[in-house]
């Protein structure tokens, strides 16, 4: 007994000298942000009507069965341009976004048929299109009624209460590429024609968007605009309508709001 007295206020005294606990602070999130995002475009592309109003015509002619050639404005009517892009931002206050954005896109489509003709043999044709884009550029947006509140949310319906909208602009550099080719011949005596045509641009453009962002999370939102894509150069192929579905994600850090 008389050694437990003797231990029992060294035990205490180190007990008193443990540091007190602190818990783990969780950081909220901050002003800059990450996103990546695909943009469903709707360009002009006029200049491919002369394939519809020219080729198609003289292929038809020689072969009646030809079921014409997929161009990338059949791509477009067919919801399929849906070039991606990514960039980084940060929120000024709760009404001012500013950012920077980068993309690329390429691809191409091709119709190769061999089509009975007039003259009772194939018409071989081969058609091929392809284009690509390397874009940049910057944008701002303005939210009127504030951003939504980054926090944890319980349901769908709570998120949906946060839905906030914005206007916005960017002003985006293109370098846009172009190359066509078409053979065409009755197998087995050599093509008859064969023409490639090839171009590129860099080009300016502006853009206005409206749209809405929904927050998913403490530190994602899910942002989705309509726009129109103007340009001053080319615009009667590359101007048009265009869609954007983005996903944002936000860094930890101080906060200006």
């Amino acid at each position: 007994m008389a050694s437990l007295l003797m231990h029992w206020p060294a035990e205490a005294e180190a007990i008193e000298e443990l540091p007190p606990h602190t818990p783990e602070v969780d950081e909220a999130p901050g002003d800059w942000y990450f996103f990546i995002a695909a943009v469903n475009v709707y360009p002009k592309l006029e200049s491919e009507q002369l394939i519809k109003q020219l080729f198609e015509p003289v292929l038809r002619g020689l072969a009646p069965g030809h079921d014409g050639v997929y161009t990338v404005s059949d791509l477009r009517d067919d919801h399929g341009l849906w070039p991606p892009h990514i960039g980084v931002g940060k929120n000024l206050n709760d009404h001012w976004s500013v950012f920077l954005e980068a993309g690329y896109t390429a691809g191409k489509v091709r119709t190769k048929t061999d089509d009975r003709s007039i003259i009772l043999v194939p018409l071989h044709t081969d058609f091929e299109i392809m284009r690509s884009a390397l874009f940049a550029g910057l944008g701002v947006d303005y939210f009127p009624w504030g951003m939504p509140e980054q926090q944890d949310y319980q349901g769908l319906r709570a998120r949906l209460a946060e839905v906030r909208p914005f206007f916005g602009t960017r002003l985006t550099w293109t370098h846009a590429t172009f190359r066509a080719k078409a053979k065409l011949g009755f197998p087995p005596t050599p093509n008859f024609l064969n023409i490639e045509i090839a171009d590129a641009w860099t080009l300016p453009s502006l853009t206005t968007v409206v749209g809405f962002e929904l927050p998913l999370s403490k530190n994602s939102a899910l942002t989705v605009n309509g726009a129109y894509n103007y340009f001053w150069k080319q615009d009667f192929d590359f101007e048009g309508w265009a869609l954007t579905v983005q996903w944002k994600r936000f860094f930890k850090g101080p906060r200006s709001r």
